[in-house]
């Protein structure tokens, strides 16, 4: 899809001109807690608020919806609680009825759709979210039927939107695969990632962490079985925490524990989920089915090495800063294992990789290509861009060793 945009300097006559984006956001889920897109769709908007351009955000929401209530909106940005009904089919088609009435009185130049919302018969142009496909990938994590349903839905989400920002290269190779879409709809745009957070002691403790939820994509069985399996793990008196709530591989798990070496918190509070992150020896992610990878990069950003499934997006948000391993392969995944816990200069070499990993995932520059999109739906002028950010410096190093304290604690899953 070619753009023409006027001249530069006709361009920054309508930029000093033009007034700031009236967006329309459709936040609109069942989630009362915050999960993997309500984050995403946060970080965005905070780091849509500090750009030159930044949008006069109209965000619609769900009265059970109060983690949005602290989002920056923008210049005369606004939150806007509607009243959805909490079922998955009623709201569903309150998406595709009622929604589209809503913002049509609210009035905008553009609408945001942060996930796969079918909303037909907007009256402005549309920029539509796509985090993962799996639905086609992985139907059985949502039973035969619903799954069937969601494909439907999505296909026509997909057609009926102006533009569709892809969050990964395989993602958009997904929906290019599994639907009709136009490739020329698709942008792919990645996902920010957090700020590194230097750890406070030079010495990690003897354990791997996973957190996500239990699901047979998660290959969680596969791991406990590669961890029992490892007589250098025993040897070594390591231990495996699996972090997040029960998803369709729970009982299989359930069937593999009590193991004398493996934790099993469940869902745990984010400050433990950080004290975790920041005292593995590595985090391990042998899923099979992702979008992204966020949790890749939260846990690069607190420190710890990452073991991956070089499956599906892992090794586009991993790059060369994790340890790959094919999938379904627990003799690799226990090699990986061993190997990291033994190795010193590993675990150097792929903290400090990680580190350097982080510069490549900016909010800021997601933000600023998302708006750019959004402009040039709404036929305007493309957005100034942000004053440039010096270039990062070396990997920041651990600091000195903190006074003694207890020992780490559980941690709460960020992945879904």
């Amino acid at each position: 899809m070619t753009r023409h945009h006027p001249p530069p300097h006709q361009q920054q006559q309508q930029q000093q001109q033009q007034p700031p984006l009236r967006l329309i956001v459709n936040a609109v889920n069942d989630n009362a807690q915050p999960r993997g897109p309500d984050r995403y769709l946060d970080e965005l908007l905070r780091a849509m608020a500090d750009l030159p351009d930044a949008p006069s955000v109209q965000l619609v929401v769900a009265p059970w919806q109060g983690h949005f209530n602290d989002t920056p909106l923008g210049p005369q940005g606004r939150l806007h609680r509607v009243t959805p009904p909490r079922g998955p089919i009623p709201r569903v088609l309150w998406q595709a009825l009622v929604f589209p009435r809503i913002a049509r009185r609210i009035g905008g130049d553009a609408v945001f759709l942060p996930n796969l919302l079918y909303t037909p018969r907007l009256h402005a142009p549309s920029l539509l979210t796509a985090h993962d496909l799996l639905q086609f990938r992985a139907p059985d994590k949502f039973g035969a039927l619903k799954s069937r349903l969601l494909r439907w839905l999505i296909k026509r989400a997909l057609h009926s939107a102006n533009r569709i920002k892809s969050v990964s290269a395989f993602t958009a190779s997904d929906i290019t695969r599994y639907t009709a879409t136009d490739p020329q709809k698709i942008r792919v745009i990645p996902e920010g990632g957090p700020a590194p957070a230097p750890r406070t002691t030079t010495k990690p403790d003897p354990f791997f962490l996973f957190v996500g939820k239990v699901e047979r994509t998660k290959n969680v069985a596969q791991l406990i079985r590669a961890f029992n399996a490892s007589d250098t793990l025993r040897a070594l008196k390591y231990r495996l925490c699996i972090v997040g709530p029960d998803g369709n591989a729970a009982d299989e798990v359930a069937q593999l524990l009590p193991a004398d070496r493996v934790d099993r918190p469940g869902f745990i509070p984010e400050a433990e989920l950080t004290r975790l992150y920041a005292t593995t020896r590595g985090f391990v992610f042998p899923s099979t089915a992702e979008g992204f990878g966020l949790v890749l990069l939260e846990a690069m950003a607190r420190g710890a090495p990452v073991i991956a499934a070089n499956a599906t997006s892992l090794p586009e948000v991993a790059g060369h800063a994790a340890l790959l391993v094919p999938p379904d392969d627990q003799t690799a995944l226990q090699q990986a294992m061993e190997d990291l816990a033994s190795d010193d200069a590993l675990f150097t070499r792929l903290q400090q990789a990680g580190y350097r990993r982080l510069g490549d995932f900016s909010w800021q520059q997601a933000a600023q290509d998302t708006l750019g999109e959004l402009h040039d739906l709404a036929g305007r002028a493309p957005p100034r861009q942000p004053a440039a950010r010096p270039a990062p410096g070396p990997a920041p190093a651990p600091a000195p060793p903190a006074p003694a304290r207890g020992g780490a604690g559980g941690a709460g899953p960020r992945g879904g």
